[in-house]
C-alpha cells in the first residue's frame, strides 16, 4: 500500500494549494458538498468497470452490507443529487474533495489513498458549453498550481458508438465492442474472435463444453445454471462480476459459435479507426476520411466534435499541442462522449494530475427517472503537488 505522508511546512504548502483548488472551483460557481467515505459496493462494481473493480477495497460489515471504501467521488456525488432531484429536471453544479482509495500491488509506486477535488454539472445544460467549461477548469487549476509541462489528450466515446451503429453487424456484436472500448487488449482479441474464419473458429476451446451446455439457454437460464455450478463447488461470489453478468457474456460467446464472420472491411475500419491520434486540430479532417473511405457516415458525431474543438479553441486551448485520440476512454465505464485528461509525464506511473468527461448515461442507472445530462473533472491533489515541486512518488519516498 502506497501513501504520500507530509509534515511541517510541507503539510502546510500542500494544504493551501488544496484549498486554493477548491477556492478556484466555488469561484466558478460550484456548490461544495461531502460524501461519506463507506459506500454501497454494488454503485461502484456494476458502473465503474475492470479498472476500478478490480481495485476497490471490499469487505461486509457486520450486518452482512458489501461496502467498499470510496475510489472515487463522481458516482457518489451522482447519487446524492438524484436523492434531492430523481427527476433530474435542475442544474446542478457540486463540488466534492477528500480521500479515495484504489488498490495497488505490492511494491507499486502508485498511490493507493490519494485526495480528489472534483466538479460536477448534473442536469439540463448545454453540452458543448459544459464540456468546454469543465476542461478549461481542469486546465486552468493546474496551470494556476504552476504547472505548465503537462500533456493534454481529448477523446470521443459517442462518436465511436455511432460508427459501430452504423455497420452492418448483428446488434450484439455492436453492445460487446463498445462494452470492451476500455480495454485495448481484449477490444483487439474480440475484434479478432468477431473476425475469424470457421477453420479458426474450429480450434478447441476449454470452455467449449461450457458453451455448448449454454447455446440455446435464456438468459434467466444460464444464470440459474451459473448459479447451480457455484453453489456445488462451494464458490461465492463476492465483488467483482455478478452471476448475471457472466452469464450474459458467456451466452454472447456461444452465440458467436452460431453466427457469421464480421466483414473484412468493418473489421479494417474499426482497426484503423481505433488507433488514430493526432493534434487535436487535424482529429476532425482524420476521422473523416477515414471513415468516408469506409463508406460510413458519422455526420452527426462529427457536427458535435467539430463544435467542441472550435469551442475549445475559443476558450485559449491550443489544439495542436493537445492530442485527439479515438482509442482513448479513461479507463472508466460510465463515460459516454467527451473525455479528457492532462498529464505530467515526468511523475511517472502517477502522471495524471487532472481528467474528466461526460456521463449521461449514469445518473438513470442510480435512479433518476430518465437519463440526465452530466460532465465532471477531478484534480488528483497529491500528483499535483509533487509537479509543482519536481518530485514523484519513486523519489519522495511514499510509503
Amino acid at each position: 500500500m502506497t501513501i504520500l505522508s507530509a509534515s511541517g511546512d510541507e503539510l502546510k504548502a500542500r494544504e493551501a494549494q488544496a484549498g486554493a483548488v477548491r477556492a478556484s472551483f466555488e469561484a466558478a460557481g460550484f456548490e461544495p458538498v461531502t460524501i461519506p467515505v463507506l459506500q454501497p459496493a454494488e454503485i461502484f462494481l456494476d458502473r465503474s468497470g475492470e479498472d476500478i473493480r478490480r481495485r476497490t477495497y471490499l469487505f461486509q460489515d457486520p450486518g452482512g452490507q458489501e461496502l467498499c471504501l470510496r475510489p472515487e467521488l463522481t458516482i457518489p456525488v451522482c447519487r446524492h443529487y438524484v436523492a434531492a432531484e430523481p427527476a433530474g429536471k435542475s442544474v446542478a453544479r457540486l463540488c466534492a474533495s477528500g480521500p479515495v482509495y484504489r488498490y495497488q500491488p505490492q511494491g507499486s509506486a502508485k498511490l493507493s489513498e490519494f485526495n480528489q477535488c472534483g466538479l460536477e454539472i448534473l442536469g439540463p445544460a448545454d453540452e458543448v458549453a459544459s464540456d468546454v467549461e469543465m476542461t478549461s477548469l481542469g486546465i486552468a487549476a493546474v496551470e494556476a498550481a504552476g504547472v505548465t509541462d503537462y500533456e493534454l489528450e481529448f477523446g470521443d466515446l459517442a462518436l465511436f458508438g455511432e460508427l459501430v451503429d452504423a455497420l452492418a453487424i448483428p446488434d450484439a456484436w455492436k453492445g460487446r465492442l463498445k462494452r470492451q472500448f476500455w480495454r485495448p487488449a481484449f477490444f483487439d482479441s474480440l475484434l479478432s474472435d468477431l473476425s475469424a474464419s470457421e477453420a479458426d473458429t474450429d480450434k478447441p476451446d476449454r470452455q467449449d463444453g461450457l458453451l455448448s451446455v449454454l447455446a440455446g439457454l435464456k438468459e434467466d437460464q444460464a444464470t440459474a445454471l451459473l448459479q447451480d455450478v457455484l453453489k456445488l463447488s462451494g464458490i461465492n461470489a463476492v465483488g467483482g462480476r455478478g452471476i448475471d453478468e457472466i452469464a450474459s457474456r458467456l451466452l454472447e460467446k456461444a452465440a458467436d459459435r452460431t453466427t457469421e464472420r464480421m466483414p473484412d472491411e468493418a473489421t479494417a475500419l474499426l482497426a484503423n479507426y481505433i488507433r488514430v491520434s493526432c493534434p487535436a486540430s487535424t482529429a476532425l479532417a482524420r476521422i473523416h476520411d477515414l471513415v468516408q473511405a469506409g463508406g460510413i457516415s458519422v455526420d452527426r458525431g462529427l457536427g458535435r466534435l467539430e463544435k467542441r474543438l472550435a469551442a475549445l479553441a475559443k476558450a485559449g486551448i491550443n489544439l495542436d499541442k493537445a492530442v485527439f485520440s479515438t482509442g482513448f476512454g479513461r479507463k472508466i465505464e460510465y463515460y459516454t462522449g467527451h473525455v479528457f485528461e492532462l498529464r505530467v509525464p515526468r511523475l511517472g506511473v502517477d502522471a495524471v494530475v487532472a481528467g474528466g468527461g461526460r456521463y449521461d448515461g449514469l445518473l438513470q442507472t442510480l435512479g433518476a427517472s430518465a437519463p440526465v445530462q452530466a460532465v465532471g473533472c477531478a484534480i488528483v491533489l497529491e500528483r499535483l503537488f509533487l509537479a509543482t515541486s519536481g518530485q514523484t512518488t519513486s523519489n519522495k519516498g511514499a510509503k
